[in-house]
């Protein structure tokens, strides 16, 4: 098995186990919670951003201009009020979007572009690969934020998928 292989595998893991999340938290739990932080769609909203954001041959000029160009305005995770923050089909429709930019950005790619090295993002690593699971790891450390907050209201959490 390839390097592309182990990396498609590894982040279909990481969509299967956040579109599992966003259909199954409560709508009524969904942009609200007392710590603004930890409301769930935030998180969605930054684990797909983040992937949108890293899967290019460069760095987008804005972060928020990629959410701009998919729900046709701005949305900078952290700051959009809770209630401007996307409901769970338009989160669902931008995580199945950059699925398939990515999926394809990174058959273009291939084993030996993963292995190249990379300037794009150089604190994320030397190469595509190591920008790669250094995505992967932003999104699993959102999945263990938001499991905690899921636990916190006695909620479903989401489960880990192989």
């Amino acid at each position: 098995m390839g390097a592309l292989v182990a990396v498609e595998q590894q982040l279909e893991a990481t969509w299967k186990q956040w579109r599992k999340a966003i259909v199954d938290i409560p709508a009524e739990h969904w942009k609200t919670v007392d710590i603004d932080y930890l409301i769930p769609a935030r998180h969605a909203l930054h684990v797909i951003n983040t992937v949108d954001g890293y899967c290019r041959n460069a760095q987008a000029e804005s972060w928020n201009g990629l959410t701009e160009s998919h729900f046709g305005r701005p949305l900078d995770w952290e700051g959009t009020p809770a209630g401007e923050l996307p409901d769970q089909a338009e989160c669902l429709a931008y995580l199945e979007a950059v699925r398939q930019h990515t999926q394809s950005w990174l058959s273009d790619l291939g084993d030996r572009g993963l292995l190249a090295p990379q300037q794009a993002f150089p604190w994320t690593g030397p190469n595509v690969l190591s920008r790669m699971i250094y995505v992967i790891r932003n999104s699993q450390d959102h999945t263990g934020q938001l499991n905690a907050e899921l636990r916190r209201r006695g909620l479903p959490r989401s489960t880990w998928e192989a």
